[in-house]
């Protein structure tokens, strides 16, 4: 009890706002519009929602919790005595539903936050006396329907999201009475269609995202019902087929998200009526073939997305219609070779930010990029060699990691150190002296201490920024060049790099002698071998020169001796005793 009468005491002196003390569970602060504050982030509150000790001048309340430690708490119509609220904030609190007149009172209420709940399902009553509220966030909660008319006592209501939860189906004029309703998000709903009736109460309507809302398509009677429209987002659909007149109604369109669906083609007009379209997102779609005329009349377009589609080949003209204003260019995940993404680049003089990863390159030429990219994405190709030409000047970002990099050059290391966003990982490292030493110098950025080796296997998943050039080994492969040797030699400590190169010259005079050796000793030999190859030819002519015809009258196997030659003497014994006694021995 004195720990919590201490903690009032030290509230009321920093904060002479509040009248008595916060509770010793939750923080009590003037927040950045200078209101008075209840933060309770700690978890773990169950039961009926308690509000003892919070000052009535409270005009913000947060409740929420960590993952791990949930609240479960109910509602408490006491809520009704803090007039001065303006926002309330209860989320990760397994409220399972809201009760009558709950909110009764509460006239200067003007954001509602009751996401990550239990609700099911709210009913009109729920928000009775709630004239003021801009904002209501019910996203995450088991709501699994809307019966119509269930926020028609929000006339006000600017701002309604209920994403992520369990509705099938919308009940025709559900939104009754939302006259000023400007944003409504339902993504995350398996709707699968949307009556043209839901939106019929929905004048001021200018923002709706349904994505990820299971949808095959979308009635064309919905967007004449939302001529204001400035931002529609159907992404993660199921839609495949596009109406050439399909966003005719939409002349005010200013952001387009179509991506994530299975849309094959785009016709020539499709866009003709969105001379105020900013941002168009067909990303992830199954676009094959793009017509020349497909972005005809989007002059103010800054953003396109096309990535990752089934695109090989793009017309060079068709960015033209909006080259003027075009800032950022995504054709990631498209095979499309490196000499028609420069023809279809080189006009452009205000690209700023583009992304071409995933793209199968296996190399970057000069004078492709734009020159005044400050974004670059080419992450996930096959380069392993970058020259620095190709870099443009402005970059300020810089996107090399998934690729086959196993080392960089002083080169290009000093090309891109004034980068600010440099991301390398995931490329094959290869830490020894031919490859990493550029790196390793540079090893006090986050970005490159991080980096992990690859090969050779004793250092294989080592993190860079914990190895020393001295424990480098030489070359490790054989894909570098005698200026890359010439470098490392002449760095400090370079004595492996001596000695490495010692005995390889020691190696290759051995090699030398050795060859040399071979070759003498083989011609002494053929010498040796000719000078008595006249005397071995007279005996092979010897052998066969008295020899019988084969064919004769009669086969003789005697051999008639020369008389020149010596004839074999047979002597006995006692004959060979008195030769040797007659010579005196």
């Amino acid at each position: 009890m004195g720990r919590i009468i201490w903690f009032c005491v030290i509230s009321t002196l920093l904060s002479s706002t509040f009248a008595s003390c916060c509770p010793s569970h939750c923080s009590c602060f003037l927040d950045t519009r200078g209101r008075n504050a209840v933060e309770c982030r700690q978890g773990g509150l169950n039961g009926t929602l308690s509000l003892d000790g919070m000052d009535a001048s409270m005009e913000v309340l947060r409740i929420t919790a960590p993952e791990d430690n949930l609240n479960a708490l109910t509602m408490n119509p006491t809520i009704q005595s803090y007039k001065r609220l303006e926002e309330i904030h209860i989320t990760r609190s397994n409220i399972p539903n809201l009760g009558t007149h709950f909110f009764w009172g509460l006239d200067k209420l003007e954001i509602l936050n009751l996401s990550q709940n239990n609700i099911t399902q709210p009913l009109d009553h729920n928000f009775r006396g709630l004239q003021s509220l801009k904002e209501l966030y019910l996203d995450d909660n088991k709501i699994y329907s809307l019966p119509s008319g269930t926020f028609r006592y929000l006339i006000n209501l600017a701002t309604l999201s209920i994403q992520r939860n369990r509705m099938h189906e919308l009940m025709p004029r559900v939104f009754q009475q939302l006259e000023r309703l400007q944003v409504l998000k339902l993504s995350g709903n398996s709707l699968v269609k949307l009556n043209p009736e839901i939106f019929k109460d929905l004048k001021a309507l200018s923002i709706l995202e349904c994505r990820g809302c299971a949808l095959t398509e979308m009635d064309p009677e919905i967007y004449s019902l939302l001529p204001y429209l400035t931002h529609l987002d159907l992404g993660d659909n199921n839609i495949s087929k596009l109406n050439s007149k399909e966003f005719k109604y939409l002349t005010d369109l200013k952001s387009l998200n179509l991506d994530g669906n299975r849309v094959s083609s785009i016709s020539n007009s499709m866009f003709s009526q969105q001379t105020q379209l900013e941002a168009l997102s067909l990303a992830r779609n199954e676009l094959s073939v793009l017509s020349p005329s497909s972005f005809t009349n989007l002059k103010n377009l800054t953003e396109l997305d096309l990535s990752y589609n089934k695109l090989e080949h793009v017309d060079a003209t068709l960015l033209k219609p909006i080259e003027a204003k075009l800032n950022r260019l995504i054709l990631s995940g498209n095979h499309i070779p490196i000499g028609e993404i420069r023809d279809l680049l080189w006009r452009n003089k205000v690209l700023r930010t583009l992304e071409i990863a995933d793209c199968g390159l296996t190399e970057i030429t000069e004078f492709v990029l734009p020159e005044k990219l400050t974004v670059l994405v080419l992450a996930g190709n096959y380069l392993s060699t970058l020259s620095p030409e190709v870099l443009p000047n402005t970059l300020s970002q810089l996107d090399l990691s998934r690729n086959h990099f196993r080392g960089l050059s002083e080169e290009m290391m000093q090309r891109i150190d004034s980068i600010t966003t440099l991301k390398l990982d995931s490329n094959p490292w290869t830490c020894d002296l031919c490859h990493i030493i550029p790196l390793l110098s540079r090893v006090n950025r986050t970005d490159v201490f991080s980096l992990k080796c690859a090969s050779p296997y004793h250092y294989v998943n080592r993190l860079l920024g914990s190895l020393h050039k001295d424990q480098l080994n030489w070359c490790t492969a054989p894909s570098y060049t005698s200026s890359d040797a010439n470098y490392y030699l002449t760095v400090d400590d370079s004595k492996i790099g001596i000695i490495a190169a010692s005995a390889s010259v020691a190696l290759l005079v051995l090699i030398i002698f050795a060859v040399l050796a071979a070759f003498l000793y083989s011609k002494r030999h053929a010498a040796k071998y000719y000078t008595h190859e006249e005397k071995r030819t007279d005996e092979r002519e010897s052998i066969f020169e008295n020899q019988s015809p084969l064919f004769g009258e009669e086969l003789s196997f005697k051999f008639p001796m020369e008389a020149s030659e010596k004839k074999v003497a047979i002597a006995t014994i006692d004959e060979i005793k008195n030769h040797a006694l007659s010579n005196g021995t």
